[in-house]
């Protein structure tokens, strides 16, 4: 007797798909009925007889079919108010009280040829409304109880998911702070990079050499881009991102200046999709590559070095190539190839990588066809700061 009206709620529309349960109640407490009959009265005033036993049988079976119009009564007022429910369920159960009345006293007449007098209706009436308000009080008591067994589990469900949801955040704002702190790391990296003698040194070297070849032009150009780039790494951004297109403008005024030191042994090329553009990075990302291929490339031969840049976006992912062309160790030698250092620059961008994306990037350090080195980039074209 335990099922639950469709219109109510969720629940209740879950309830209404077990009606095996209704029935399990249904006819397992009609039977216990007829056992209780049939030990406490039947066997006591009729023992041995078979007649009386089928009756006490019988009137369980009509209880049954009496009752069974109960369910559809209580599930149509459901959504009542509570008056209007007690009402139409006790009118209910008290009209098939009389109806279960009189079935039983025809049958019984029916069976045993014994009429029963008008007067002792009474007890037969006052037995049905006590059989049938215990029908319905337990129909709607298992009903609520599995209200409450529904909502409890419902409960669970949401103290989980709230506490999942809480374990996620925690762990992003975790992923934030490490991020965060590698990006200070690179930007502390740069910082001592910018600051190191060699480069100031080399960088206005450069800028002599322009001012007394007479290119005072040039000169003025590259102490601009040796300003811009101080300028823009030294600023103060609280944020481990920005767009691609930051990123390209900081690398291409670092190469513009290595340019201006290397002459024609260095040369330039940007490849970059117009979409990708907008996509965001963590700061000073490629910085590292970059100043790998001037480390052990560039340096390391008076031939010409290549290098690409490339970038594009596809399916929400943002793919940046870093290549050069292979070093020469002396015109007319064969090309030398020279292996990224996989050391503290590229492990830093690695370790960035790991730590905002998870397991959504790549990262491939390897040689070229012709020799050269390709370092590609791999990750999401946004990424959540909050």
């Amino acid at each position: 007797m335990t099922t639950e009206p469709q219109n109510l709620n969720f629940m209740g529309r879950r309830l209404s798909l077990a009606p095996n349960q209704y029935w399990t109640f249904q006819l397992g407490g009609w039977l216990a009925f007829a056992a209780l009959s049939y030990f406490s009265l039947t066997i006591w005033y009729n023992p041995g007889q078979f007649t009386p036993a089928f009756h006490t049988l019988l009137q369980s079976l009509i209880g049954i079919l009496v009752s069974h119009p109960l369910r559809w009564i209580a599930r149509s007022v459901w959504t009542k108010n509570v008056l209007t429910r007690a009402g139409v369920n006790i009118a209910a159960a008290i009209a098939a009280s009389f109806i279960w009345t009189i079935v039983r006293i025809l049958t019984f007449t029916w069976l045993t040829g014994e009429v029963i007098d008008a007067e002792d209706w009474g007890g037969w009436i006052f037995g049905s409304v006590i059989v049938f308000s215990a029908w319905s009080i337990s129909y709607h008591a298992l009903v609520y109880y599995r209200l409450l067994a529904e909502q409890r589990e419902v409960a669970i469900v949401a103290e989980r998911r709230a506490l999942e949801a809480r374990e996620k955040a925690r762990e992003e704002r975790l992923k934030r702070i490490e991020a965060e702190k590698l990006s200070q790391a690179a930007e502390l990296r740069m910082l001592k990079y910018q600051l190191k003698p060699h480069f100031l040194f080399n960088a206005l070297n450069s800028v002599t050499a322009l001012v007394q070849s007479g290119s005072r032009e040039d000169a003025t150009k590259m102490l601009a881009r040796i300003g811009d780039f101080l300028r823009l790494s030294l600023e103060e951004d609280d944020s481990p991102v920005y767009t691609l297109e930051d990123e390209l403008t900081m690398n291409g005024l670092y190469l513009d200046i290595e340019r201006a030191r290397f002459g024609d042994r260095l040369t330039t090329e940007f490849a970059v999709s117009d979409d990708s553009l907008s996509a965001l990075v963590p700061k000073l990302l490629l910085q590292p590559v970059v100043e790998n291929i001037m480390k052990h490339a560039v340096s390391k031969t008076l031939s010409q070095v290549h290098v690409l840049i490339k970038a594009a976006t596809s399916s929400r992912m943002l793919t940046i190539t870093i290549e050069n062309t292979p070093a020469r160790s002396e015109e007319g030698s064969s090309p030398q190839s020279v292996a990224p250092s996989l050391g503290i620059g590229l492990a830093n961008v690695r370790e960035r990588l790991q730590s905002m994306y998870t397991d959504q990037y790549r990262f491939d350090a390897s040689e070229t066809s012709d020799g050269g080195w390709r370092v590609e980039l791999t990750f999401p074209d946004s990424v959540n700061t909050d």
